[in-house]
């Protein structure tokens, strides 16, 4: 343990606090002196400081402890909203599978939205996509209401609802081909990238049906960019692919969000995939959000999603969905 480092970094939370050493020593009910020899590298605070820092500057104690953030929270431009839904319904017949459901997405953010069997979650995602028709509410797609502006709406969406489809007698590049001519797209060099981009350069212009699970999945991902898409909507994209496919696609959605600005909405049950690519968070059960959070929110309180994840199924009847 780097006593120097600790110091630095405790002096770099308390300035991002906008706190003196004086308001610090305050707050902790202890001289100044005491917090300059911790800044200063002269000695550690007893874990009791420890724990009251922590709750002070919002990290954990390992992170003090190791004299850095563990976790660091990606910036998103909220000035951007690129999927709105406002007090969504929806019902088959008599029975109503969605109520009240209220959320937004903003630009290049990664949402996992999460919950148990039947809670909602494919019903909620084709209704954004205009495959079910909304009974009550509003969906708008980078300001285009999804009833009133549906051409234009879906001209901003890419997405793979459970396993992609495409032709499998036919090459992969073949397929994109389709695809990108169905869509209007004619730069030849942009779906190259997109190849390149996915990792199928090698294989491309192999007939589909000879690719794996895998192979497919990202070539679905390839299929789903063709229109340059400002949102991606993931219906559990990693379903049957091994350890290795599901590490790729983990990487090449970050790679996505990060540098071209795309956000992402994956729908998921395995939690884990979920706590390492989302930023953010929407529980739904029983056709309603009932909670909603930043991931950097439990890796502060040292909790993992799956923690986190049965607790508010627990407790969930307190949220309150606006």
């Amino acid at each position: 343990m780097d006593q120097e480092k600790v110091g630095k970094f405790i002096a770099t939370l308390r300035r991002e606090n906008n706190m003196t050493q004086q308001q610090l020593a305050d707050t902790l009910n202890i001289t100044d002196k005491a917090v300059s020899k911790w800044e200063n590298g002269r000695c550690m605070p007893d874990i009791s400081f420890l724990e009251e820092l922590s709750k002070i500057f919002n990290v954990t104690v390992k992170e003090i402890l190791n004299g850095e953030r563990l976790y660091k929270k990606r910036q998103i431009n909220k000035d951007k909203i690129v999927l709105e839904v406002n007090d969504l319904y929806k019902s088959f017949g008599t029975k109503e599978v969605l109520r009240n459901i209220n959320f937004k997405i903003y630009e290049g953010e990664i949402v996992g939205l999460i919950g148990p069997n039947g809670a909602g979650k494919t019903t909620l995602i084709k209704t954004i996509l205009h495959l079910y028709k909304i009974n009550k509410g509003n969906v708008s797609i980078c300001g285009y209401n999804i009833d009133k502006n549906l051409e234009e709406a879906l001209s901003k969406i890419g997405c793979i609802i459970e396993n992609p489809e495409m032709y499998n007698n036919i090459t992969g590049r073949k397929n994109l081909k389709i695809n990108a001519l169905l869509n209007n797209v004619k730069d030849k060099a942009y779906i190259d990238e997109i190849i390149k981009f996915v990792k199928l350069e090698d294989r491309i212009d192999d007939k589909v049906k000879k690719y794996s699970l895998g192979m497919k999945q990202r070539l679905g991902l390839a299929n789903a960019l063709i229109k340059r898409p400002k949102l991606l909507i993931l219906d559990e994209p990693t379903n049957g692919l091994d350890p290795m496919g599901i590490r790729n696609l983990r990487q090449m959605l970050r790679d996505m969000s990060q540098k071209e600005n795309i956000s992402i909405l994956i729908s998921s049950h395995i939690l884990s995939e979920v706590e390492n690519i989302c930023d953010r968070i929407i529980i739904i059960n029983d056709g309603s959000i009932i909670e909603q959070f930043g991931i950097e929110e439990i890796k502060y309180k040292n909790k993992s999603l799956e923690e986190e994840y049965f607790n508010k199924l627990e407790n969930g009847d307190n949220y309150e969905n606006n």
